[in-house]
């Protein structure tokens, strides 16, 4: 017969396990508060989700045109002339500047009178546009008249001396390689001279003016 248990006076009386409320190392609280900051600094300058231009839609032309790259000089009169080019021009001379023979339109291409040394024939041209014969790249064309174009762009005189001034700089350094910005205010130096005349230019009076 096996012994007696032991008695429980003979087992290790043990404690029981509790729990307690301790407080947080202050340097620990500390930590977090800095790593957080940090966390949100760094989100904020690389994420770009708090930049306005990525976290709002832009509300106008206006504000989009805030935000773009400045490139200034010629490189922004040519761009906007390209425009007042394509809307008020290519329907004769055709966007890329070839002219259209069924409606007698020469080409501006390499064109003698785009790569004048200045740009007072073309300022000529497009304010009161032309009638009768011109020679242009060897070959007479007859048979077309251009309108006064610069002449009926809407806007303030001031407003038309800087339209025709882009389309100037843009013709010159597209279809003539000259790299050369017609000013606005060469433009209504020019047209005040002419301001009276309403009948088109013939190309024997351009040949007159400065070349």
């Amino acid at each position: 017969m096996n012994a007696d248990p032991k008695k429980s006076s003979d087992v290790t009386n043990e404690a029981e396990p509790t729990a307690a409320m301790t407080a947080m190392p202050v340097w620990l609280v500390a930590l977090m508060v800095t790593l957080l900051f940090l966390s949100a600094w760094y989100f904020d300058l690389y994420g770009g989700w708090f930049e306005p231009k990525v976290f709002s839609p832009y509300v106008s032309v206006a504000d989009v045109q805030r935000f773009q790259p400045k490139t200034g000089g010629i490189a922004e009169t040519v761009a906007r002339g390209k425009k007042l080019f394509s809307d008020n021009c290519a329907v004769c001379h055709m966007e890329t500047g070839v002219g259209n023979p069924a409606n007698g339109c020469p080409p501006l291409v390499d064109s003698e009178w785009v790569k004048s040394p200045t740009a007072t024939r073309m300022v000529m041209l497009i304010s009161k546009g032309l009638s009768g014969p011109i020679t242009v790249n060897g070959k007479v064309w007859n048979s077309g008249v251009m309108l006064a174009v610069g002449d009926s762009l809407p806007g303030s005189e001031a407003e038309k001396a800087e339209k025709i001034a882009a389309i100037a700089t843009y013709v010159r350094f597209q279809f003539g390689k000259i790299a050369v910005e017609t000013k606005p205010a060469q433009v209504e130096a020019i047209r005040a001279s002419i301001k009276d005349r309403t009948a088109n230019f013939t190309a024997e009076e351009l040949l007159k003016a400065e070349p």
